[in-house]
């Protein structure tokens, strides 16, 4: 759904994280993503890894299912938007905008 709005001819990066990030991959479309890890969850990890970037990114979308710590403060020149994934997703911290995907 991101690539369909962003534009079909366009990229993004995305990073893979569990309870460390890796590294980050251009892709065009879903197919192309690789969730890789599967151990803990640390969305700080992603979010620290997506601020290193650069060209560095104007918006981070994190999808989760909010069972993570957050960072205390959010990224310095970003705004983060958390796709909460599931009914029972905790809430993602006031600096986030938020969005609760429903399961089913």
């Amino acid at each position: 759904g991101l690539l369909r709005a962003i534009g079909l001819s366009r990229q993004v990066r995305v990073i893979a994280c569990d309870a460390a990030a890796a590294p980050a991959r251009r892709v065009s479309s879903a197919r192309q993503v690789e969730l890789v890890g599967g151990g803990g969850t640390d969305m700080g990890a992603g979010i620290a890894a997506a601020a290193v970037l650069r060209p560095r990114p104007a918006i981070i979308v994190v999808l989760t299912d909010g069972f993570t710590p957050w960072p205390d403060q959010p990224p310095r020149g970003m705004r983060v938007v958390v796709g909460l994934l599931g009914d029972d997703a905790p809430e993602a911290p006031g600096w986030a905008r938020s969005v609760r995907v429903p399961s089913g």
